[in-house]
């Protein structure tokens, strides 16, 4: 495969197809769950409860499925996945039962393993060399960053005119129709991987991965990026009882809140434009700016911090997401990518689920805020300080 598609289709279709399954796996389920819930009667405790144990089930798939990727069946694994997702959605819609409704959002949930960022990125860094894969990873993200700004009104106003049901079955007709065949353009067959060793030759060109595993920066990254992913779990989660709790002005939180999506594109849109900054820079210099945002929430609530904190934890967040996709190839290995991130992912999926569990869980204990707020602080400095060692071990062992 030519290497320039990176700037052209093969990205804009990946990242288009990203987008509607972010839109359909991801950002859809809040407003819909909220429907069922006032519709069904069923406790929220057990909606979420389901979705918890998709994510856990999304954490055994994440190995397996990564190494479907590396062997060359991205296309098979994000085309079926995409049809998987369609036919739950519509099985959804038509469930009448407590656990067919928990069924469905569990194997949706699941699912997320097979379609959302990780296998996309692999399938990249298979595809491309470390620069190129560097710009389109950044570039799809771009396309996935809107996910929210189009779906949450969209599906909103589904729920509006059709209902919980005829909402899932839009859904699935949107996921068919639209994702489904740019996964299948967009990905190549196994023989036209740009860096795919041929067989006869792997062992004589790859290391073996269980070196790689016993690097002490491999460890150190993992742990860097659970602290993010707990951070990121964790504070989406709390983040608007958080700011009420801090601040009156219901509409300067609202505000502020609404400002994280366009901090996220645009600082993904200045990655574009400063490609010579180094995975290592930028792990240090958004690792280091997480605590700066959360250290604004103990300061004197106004609207301009409230602005500034969601300004600058949004631009790191959106920074972070193409640290966390290109850590593995430019710190550790360019060889088992969908191997190595399935591990990483199985803790961080973990630190995802339990995070806002624990947070809450924290925040009653202690009856106040501050607790919460010291408990997320100390999330945010434990995700530069590890990146910081990491990045030392592997110079030490360079």
């Amino acid at each position: 495969m030519n290497v320039q598609p990176a700037k052209y289709g093969f990205v804009a279709a990946l990242g288009l197809a990203q987008l509607v399954s972010w839109g359909v796996l991801y950002y859809s389920f809040p407003l819909i769950a909220e429907a069922m819930i006032n519709d069904t009667g069923i406790s929220r405790s057990s909606i979420y409860g389901a979705a918890t144990a998709g994510l856990l089930l999304a954490a055994a798939m994440a190995y397996p499925v990564g190494t479907l990727v590396d062997r060359g069946h991205g296309r098979k694994i994000m085309v079926g996945a995409t049809f998987a997702a369609s036919l739950t959605t519509l099985l959804w819609s038509y469930a009448a039962t407590a656990p067919a409704f928990y069924a469905a959002i569990i194997t949706l949930a699941g699912l997320q393993a097979t379609l959302l960022y990780e296998p996309a990125f692999a399938v990249v860094v298979r595809q491309l060399n470390i620069q190129q894969a560097r710009s389109a990873i950044t570039a799809i993200t771009l396309w996935a960053g809107f996910s929210s700004t189009l779906f949450v009104p969209l599906v909103q106003s589904m729920l509006d005119a059709l209902g919980w049901r005829g909402t899932l079955l839009s859904l699935a007709a949107i996921n068919l129709a639209i994702a489904a065949p740019l996964y299948y353009w967009a990905i190549p067959p196994a023989t036209t991987a740009r860096n795919v060793t041929p067989p006869k030759t792997v062992a004589a060109n790859q290391p073996s991965l269980s070196p790689i595993l016993r690097q002490p920066t491999f460890y150190l990254l993992s742990a860097s990026f659970c602290a993010y992913m707990a951070l990121f779990s964790g504070f989406t989660y709390h983040l608007y009882p958080l700011l009420v709790a801090r601040s009156d002005d219901t509409q300067s939180v609202v505000l502020a809140i609404a400002l994280i999506g366009p901090a996220q594109v645009g600082a993904r849109v200045l990655i574009l434009l400063f490609k010579k900054i180094t995975i290592r820079q930028l792990g240090l210099l958004t690792g280091i700016t997480f605590p700066v945002a959360i250290v604004l929430l103990k300061a004197p609530p106004s609207t301009l911090t409230l602005v500034a904190l969601c300004l600058l934890y949004g631009g790191a967040n959106g920074i972070f997401t193409i640290v966390r996709a290109m850590a593995v190839p430019e710190l550790l290995s360019r060889h088992y990518y969908g191997r190595i991130n399935g591990i990483m992912l199985i803790p961080m999926s973990l630190a995802r689920a339990v995070a806002p569990w624990a947070i809450a869980g924290y925040w009653t204990h202690t009856g106040s805020v501050q607790g919460a707020i010291n408990l997320i602080l100390g999330l945010a400095l434990l995700v530069p300080v590890l990146f910081g060692l990491a990045i030392n071990t592997r110079r030490r062992n360079c």
